[in-house]
């Protein structure tokens, strides 16, 4: 009975070592791809200076998604795999922490009105992967409300809200990257602050506003606030 036991643990052993393999040699196989791709948006970039064509930027912007994708691929499978072998809660909760710096979220609360300051533009309502924004998003909140506990401060609860989006855009970059308000993916921005902040996230409960402006790189800020409260802020922005 000793000698099975010890031969199942070695055969368990063996196939964690395989899959943690696999996952390695997948994710470095992403990677490549994600590089060539990058090669490839350079030389179309390269020769987009020289033409100043809009099929060129076209071009360029497509490459630039397609190795975006393949980037968020790469990032969610590191995380899956960081998941699955740090055994260190301590560390692993560090890290969590820590990609909240790497993704540039910020968060403020000040008068009772939470502030979210996003350094990417929400998604198109029509794109597929979204993980990359909404994920990182959740461990800010999670990690700024743990704080506000520790330091025994309020951690906002509305009822009835205003969410106000404020989509900066690249001055410097074309204007045909403006989207109309309506095909921004909201929902699952709203579905996380829910999680949160947020009594319910019905339209009984909450209104949201969009306001477009030109800034000197993409992002995104968020303002929570009162329903009372927005006729006076949006006047003060």
């Amino acid at each position: 009975m000793v000698k099975s036991n010890t031969i199942e643990k070695k055969a368990g052993s063996r196939d964690t070592f395989q899959k943690v393999k696999r996952q390695l040699d997948d994710a470095q196989k992403v990677t490549a791809e994600v590089g060539e791709l990058m090669a490839e948006a350079r030389n179309i970039l390269t020769s987009y200076a020289r033409c100043k064509t809009e099929n060129g930027y076209e071009n360029f912007t497509d490459m630039i998604l397609e190795a975006s994708k393949k980037g968020e691929q790469l990032t969610e499978k590191l995380r899956r795999l960081s998941l699955e072998v740090v055994l260190d809660q301590v560390k692993y909760e560090k890290y969590q922490s820590e990609l909240v710096a790497v993704h540039g979220i910020k968060i403020g609360y000040c008068d009772e009105i939470l502030g979210i300051i996003m350094p990417v533009l929400i998604p198109h309502r029509k794109e597929q992967y979204t993980d990359y924004l909404y994920k990182p998003l959740y461990i800010a909140f999670k990690q700024w409300c743990i704080e506000q506990n520790q330091e025994q401060k309020k951690i906002p609860e509305y009822e009835k809200c205003t969410v106000c989006f404020v989509h900066l855009y690249n001055r410097d970059l074309p204007l045909g990257r403006i989207r109309d308000h309506d095909n921004f993916e909201e929902k699952h921005v709203l579905d996380v602050i829910s999680n949160f902040f947020l009594v319910s996230d019905s339209g009984l409960h909450v209104d949201t506003y969009h306001i477009t402006r030109m800034a000197d790189k993409d992002g995104t800020e968020v303002y929570i606030m009162d329903t009372d409260k927005f006729p006076r802020w949006l006047q003060s922005i």
